[in-house]
């Protein structure tokens, strides 16, 4: 069963940006028409019971001058000392009954190589609660199963 879900891009990116100008699309940031802007991160919900987590590929927006900080200690040792970071969730993620984009979130910079974590704010919604409490094996087989229809 597989325990990771990337999209290539986020919510607001559309095919007709590749090659503009202003817009660029990295496997790991973002840049849409110059005032927007988004790293990928990871959500990890841990499996309850394992000592295995489900991965979330996610982008999340930052303001421009967190971007600017995170691209500039991208290959910097030592970049996981950079304080968390305040930004939207900016992928649906399918299965959810209620919607995934605009969630509030922390970014949290990993050392060299690994991809942010992101935190989802400790709300109700079914997300932050699954990150928060886990999944059960059963519970996660049923999500897959339902991510693997939709492709």
């Amino acid at each position: 069963m597989p325990l990771a879900f990337h999209p290539p891009a986020p919510a607001a990116w559309s095919p007709d940006m590749d090659g503009a100008d202003d817009c660029d699309l990295a496997s790991d940031a973002c840049v849409i028409h110059g005032e927007h802007f988004f790293v990928r991160g990871l959500i990890r919900v841990p499996i309850v019971g394992h000592n295995e987590h489900f991965e979330w590929g996610v982008w999340a927006s930052l303001s421009e001058d967190n971007f600017w900080q995170t691209m500039d200690a991208w290959e910097s040792e030592g970049r996981e000392a950079t304080p968390p970071m305040f930004g939207w969730l900016s992928t649906e993620l399918p299965t959810y009954a209620e919607s995934t984009l605009n969630l509030r979130t922390l970014v949290h910079t990993q050392p060299v190589g690994v991809r942010p974590h992101v935190e989802v704010e400790p709300t109700d919604h079914p997300l932050a609660a699954e990150q928060r409490n886990g999944l059960t094996w059963d519970e996660l087989a049923s999500r897959v199963d339902l991510l693997m229809r939709e492709d």
